[in-house]
């Protein structure tokens, strides 16, 4: 379109896959990833799989979610997007070793964090195509380089981390800090936040 060149007829160019009716393997089924199963099982009835350190019963029953080992979902997934922490045990766990063991037409999706992935290895998956493509909102380092070879690869699609970019959920975003401040100048419990265990009675009490 940007360079208007429309005097050509290829029947398979510029082509993508069908999601509808394939399987989504979701690593880390925590709120996140429950949400984004959910929205590929109503939009495209997606076959859910999850790997987690435990089993979710919400997916289960909700959304039919299978639980499986790391080499099931790697085996299985069309689709593997990945949604968990970043931590010793996560870090470059997806490597050369694993996207081997990925289906050849599969894509591979970071949202959560970069380190997550190796990058050299990613790029070697999809260039040899062992894979067939990558969603990636998060990069291995950030800011990316500009000349990353991910940027010019037709199957890759990168995002600058940009899920929260929305006028509303911006302003939410805003609101929640401002009622965080005025909850904490109040010596009351901040209504917005990820470790609420720092609100035990005994912990509470101390800072009263």
């Amino acid at each position: 379109m940007v360079k208007g060149d429309w005097n050509f007829f290829e029947p398979t160019a510029n082509l993508g896959v069908e999601l509808y009716g394939k399987t989504l393997g979701i690593f880390g089924m925590g709120r996140i990833g429950l949400k984004l199963a959910a929205k590929c099982k109503a939009a495209y009835n997606m076959n859910i799989i999850y790997h987690n350190r435990k089993p979710n019963p919400r997916a289960e029953n909700e959304l039919e979610a299978k639980y499986v080992s790391f080499d099931n979902l790697l085996a299985e997934s069309d689709v593997l997007s990945v949604h968990t922490n970043l931590s010793d045990q996560t870090k470059g766990l997806f490597d050369r070793s694993v996207f081997n063991r990925m289906k050849p037409s599969s894509i591979f999706i970071n949202t959560a964090r970069g380190g997550i992935h190796n990058e050299a290895d990613l790029i070697e998956a999809l260039h040899n195509k062992v894979i067939w493509g990558a969603g990636l909102d998060v990069t291995q380092p950030e800011p990316m380089d500009r000349n990353n070879p991910l940027l010019f690869m037709p199957s890759v699609c990168v995002l600058p981390h940009l899920g929260s970019a929305t006028v509303e959920t911006r302003d939410k975003m805003a609101i929640m800090a401002a009622e965080n401040i005025i909850a904490a100048l109040h010596n009351l419990p901040m209504p917005q936040i990820i470790n609420p265990e720092v609100y035990s009675s005994v912990h509470f009490d101390s800072i009263e």
